[in-house]
């Protein structure tokens, strides 16, 4: 995956080739201050956020119990259905219910909070006087959504138990509701009981993220191998209540995933690879690769890394990453390997916080639904027979849609051409929030303060160039016009600062406000004791490549024929061939949205 270029210079995380690299700006040996100046637009985070926040307060349907939607199909009309969604329950309504809690975080918004507070008392339905989550089987079905189930159909739902459980655990983190820990123990003892442990400590469900019958027998279904995604939320549990019973059971469960206890179920080789479903597996690898930083142990990282490197080599690097079969993306699972990066960048691996740069850069920020007059007129042509009637009507609808991010998408485009159009262009209900759940990644690794550990010393990191304010400095991104990377402190601390991986560290220049110092490193970072006030800068060369990837499209997609070319600058596509020719993922500069309106 790497690609010698120079005497120390490496690009990695790419698959295939990596060619013709120049350096595109010149690292700065002068800098002014940010008063003096104004950046570059660049990706707005908080504005992705409040974008999300209208998809959360907008499409839940209060006559449905606030039922949100699955099946949204942005270039149909009409683009929703009418009537209940039977892919929801437990699965698109529990993945939205996180991020009401990262979208606040990140905004500070209160907008919509009477629609938040009965969508909490929705999913806390879900849940029998005994902790268990009950509910109908639609969302292991996603392939029926014309299917009918009663309360004969209602299974214990593992998954959605999960989720559940984790949103009970960052309530009661994020707003003190004693309710709400109670709830937690006693879906998380529910949980553990439903397990199946063995001498060895391990321990595994019988129908692995699947459903099961009330005698604990599984339901017969496809997803059945695959584990369940509990150790994140168990994680979170612990971090909430201080219950040291959580977390043994995270560790007993990362241990049976590990050591593929589960009989029937998944098998991890070796060298991390798996033959399974990629989102539902790599969103049980996040909470391994959580746990090793946790825990301080290396066997959880390496494990999760291994499976991590293995899906990298069926995508192409800039964020594109198939869903199972090689003829479509899931943003479900381009955000686990954002999620999951995070952890193994935490680690030491710091080349991992570029990936998650890359993926925001070029697939999350890109893929985030907002109605533009083209997107307008689009709509209207491919829907004239429809009649303007129900035409105005369809976008009416999506305009509840906007701020969520699609689902399915191409190599170069929404609709997904190249590989035959196969869930192009489509906002699946689970990837819309899952994408969401990518912003708030992205947003709390910009800027962190952490304690001593495999990185360096305690202090303030700053890990990616993205524009964001925090409670200890404000950072200011200069992509993409030069390689800079400011952050005005308000407290006084160390701060850590890490210029991109493929810039060799002699090329590096530091600066305190705008006097040059001497590049102190500690590691990947360039350290500064700051004073408050102190603007900390970095320059750094910023490159341009050329980036070719072929033979992944054999299978399901039958082109073994196609070969893609990227242009990178920095760590940003900015063209590439062959050339959309429908709504394109590209555009040589960074997606800015317009200011959100109520």
């Amino acid at each position: 995956m790497g690609n010698e270029i120079g005497i120390k210079t490496r690009i990695l995380g790419l698959t295939g080739k990596v060619s013709d690299i120049k350096i595109a700006v010149t690292a700065a040996d002068k800098i002014r201050n940010l008063a003096e100046l104004e950046p570059p637009e660049d990706i707005n985070l908080k504005r992705m956020a409040e974008w999300a926040l209208n998809y959360l307060i907008e499409t839940p349907r209060k006559h449905l119990n606030y039922e949100p939607v699955f099946q949204c199909h942005p270039l149909k009309c009409p683009p929703v259905p009418a009537t209940k969604d039977v892919v929801v329950p437990c699965d698109t309504d529990a993945r939205m219910e996180w991020e009401w809690y990262y979208m606040r975080e990140i905004t500070g918004s209160k907008r919509g909070q009477d629609v938040e507070e009965a969508f909490h008392r929705r999913m806390r339905g879900y849940i029998n006087d005994e902790g268990l989550v009950w509910c109908h089987v639609g969302c292991y079905n996603e392939g029926l959504i014309d299917a009918e189930y009663n309360e004969d159909d209602y299974a214990i739902h593992i998954w959605g138990a999960t989720k559940i459980l984790k949103s009970l655990s960052e309530d009661y983190i994020r707003r003190g509701n004693p309710g709400s820990k109670e709830l937690a123990v006693k879906v998380m003892r529910a949980l553990k009981k439903l397990a199946i442990w063995d001498e060895n400590g391990r321990c595994w469900f019988a129908g692995g993220m699947g459903a099961l019958r009330a005698d604990g027998t599984p339901v017969p279904n496809g997803w059945n191998k695959h584990p369940a995604p509990i150790i994140e939320p168990l994680i979170t549990y612990w971090q909430a209540t201080g219950d040291e019973e959580g977390l043994e059971f995270a560790i007993a469960y990362a241990n049976g995933i590990m050591e593929s206890a589960q009989p029937g179920g998944l098998v991890f080789k070796p060298d991390g690879s798996f033959a399974g479903h990629s989102h539902a597996t790599m969103h049980s690898i996040w909470g391994i690769a959580h746990l090793g930083i946790i825990l301080n142990e290396d066997k959880y990282i390496e494990f999760a890394k291994k499976a991590w490197d293995f899906m990298l080599t069926r995508g192409t690097g800039t964020g594109w990453f198939p869903a199972g079969p090689d003829n479509c993306n899931e943003t479900c699972c381009l955000s686990d390997m954002m999620s999951v990066a995070s952890m193994i960048a935490r680690w030491g691996y710091t080349e991992y916080f570029d990936y998650i740069e890359r993926y925001m850069r070029n697939y999350t920020s890109n893929l985030q639904f907002i109605i533009t007059p083209e997107f307008e007129e689009y709509y209207k042509e491919i829907n004239k027979d429809a009649g303007i009637e129900k035409i105005m009507q369809g976008l009416r609808e999506l305009k509840k849609f906007q701020g969520g991010i699609i689902g399915g998408s191409g190599l170069n485009d929404y609709e997904n051409e190249l590989l035959g159009g196969a869930s192009g262009f489509e906002m699946f209900g689970c990837c819309a929030p899952e994408g969401m759940r990518a912003i708030y990644t992205t947003w709390v690794n910009t800027i962190n303060r952490w304690p001593e550990s495999r990185l360096g010393p305690a202090g303030v990191y700053v890990n990616m160039s993205f524009s964001r304010d925090s409670e200890w400095g404000r950072v200011v991104s200069f992509m993409p016009e030069e390689g800079r990377l400011t952050v005005k402190a308000k407290v006084a601390d160390r701060f850590l600062v890490r210029p991109p991986h493929w810039v060799p560290k002699e090329e590096v220049r530091a600066f305190i406000n705008t006097r040059p110092v001497k590049v102190l490193w500690f590691g990947d970072y360039v350290a500064f004791d700051a004073n408050i006030g102190d603007e900390l800068s970095i320059t750094y060369p910023l490159i341009s490549f050329i980036h070719e990837v072929e033979g992944l499209w054999k299978k399901e997609a039958a082109r073994p024929d196609l070969k893609m070319t990227f242009k990178w600058v920095g760590n940003m596509v900015v063209s590439v061939d062959p050339a959309p020719s429908k709504t394109p993922l590209f555009t040589g500069k960074p997606r800015v949205l317009p200011g959100f309106k109520e």
